[in-house]
């Protein structure tokens, strides 16, 4: 569901501006109580019925809500043919796709958790798969960007220099054993980048080893996968078929994101990584009444509750979530909305 920044403010009251008294104000008279609104704290008012202030004059008292980070898995091609120069430039693959991801990294950088896998790794057997370089975790943006921007000399390791292969299928295959997707706590993603096609490898099954890796993982985890062409020797027709069966096709004959120049293969992250954001946030304590629960974005707009899930927000108390849907998760994931303030028992916005 970004750099206008999200007031994640959340107000729990009593219904609407009942006479019971909310937490006592210090900076009131004594005991807290108030006769007028300049005895209170900034963005307090004085509740005449109480005497006591609170926000918005309800008896409110702030707590947070929390940003859910989705997880998202780059799976990223470092085949020889990696190091081909782009028509009309002296720019490789390698070195398009290490900037678009160095953006994507730091436009993103506290929005999502970010893992790090490539194929072929250097390894062991070329077509074979070791360990994930960067299992997906909090605060791994700059540890990616430093791995692979080390990987542009070619003295390193992880230069696209050897082995000459393309495992699409163990690649995908292994970043499917990151620990962290299996936590059900938050969404997660993988980010499939290939400027070929499966190639001298079949240990993971070849094309359709890939196909039933990332359709496992849509339909049995509810996992998603994006997926990247680079450059005009991918394999189209297999691509498509990644994309369909990964939970994300784009509209039209390419189901893919194609991309043939590095300006493209930018505005392909930056579209992906839009997407993964979260519109999830936890809340605690619990509310306990939904029916005197009021979203606001920018202090005026009251967003719907809408529990079919299709434009509005609705709240879980199994996990503790507040979600919002359709055209208004959009609106989170693009950062057009500068304030979220969620208020329980104060049907008007918070003065903040």
């Amino acid at each position: 569901m970004r750099t206008a920044s999200v007031v994640t403010a959340l107000l729990l009251s009593l219904p609407a501006c009942s006479t019971q008294a909310p937490v006592a104000e210090t900076d009131a008279g004594p005991a807290g109580e108030c006769t007028s609104d300049h005895e209170c704290s900034p963005g307090k008012k004085c509740d005449p019925a109480s005497h006591t202030c609170s926000i918005g004059g309800c008896g409110g008292q702030l707590l947070d809500l929390t940003y859910v980070q989705p997880n998202l898995e780059l799976v990223l091609d470092r085949s020889c043919s990696m190091r081909q120069v782009l028509a009309g430039t002296n720019t490789t693959k390698w070195t398009a796709a290490v900037g678009a991801i160095d953006h994507v990294l730091s436009s993103y950088a506290d929005k999502v958790r970010w893992g790090l896998t490539m194929f072929p790794d250097t390894k062991g057997e070329a077509c074979a798969q070791g360990a994930i370089p960067l299992p997906v975790a909090d605060h791994n943006a700059a540890p990616i960007a430093s791995l692979l921007n080390a990987a542009m000399d070619l003295a390193d390791p992880n230069y696209p220099n050897f082995p000459c292969v393309t495992n699409i299928d163990t690649g995908i295959q292994q970043a499917a054993t990151d620990p962290a997707l299996a936590d059900d706590t938050r969404d997660s993603y993988l980010m499939l980048v290939t400027d070929g096609a499966q190639s001298s490898c079949d240990l993971g099954g070849g094309k359709l080893g890939s196909e039933q890796a990332i359709a496992d993982l849509h339909t049995t985890r509810g996992i998603t996968t994006f997926v990247v062409g680079f450059g005009s020797e991918v394999n189209a027709t297999e691509l498509n078929k990644l994309a369909a069966v990964g939970g994300a096709p784009l509209a039209g004959t390419t189901k893919y994101y194609q991309a043939d120049t590095a300006a493209q293969l930018d505005l392909a992250f930056q579209a992906i990584a839009n997407q993964v954001v979260s519109c999830e946030y936890t809340v605690a304590p619990a509310p306990e009444d939904l029916d005197h629960t009021y979203v606001f974005y920018d202090k005026t707009e009251l967003v719907p509750r809408d529990p079919a899930h299709v434009a509005g927000w609705d709240y879980d108390p199994a996990t503790t979530k507040l979600r919002f849907y359709g055209t208004f998760c959009s609106r989170l994931q693009a950062r057009s909305v500068t304030d979220l303030d969620v208020v329980f028992g104060c049907p008007a916005p918070p003065v903040l």
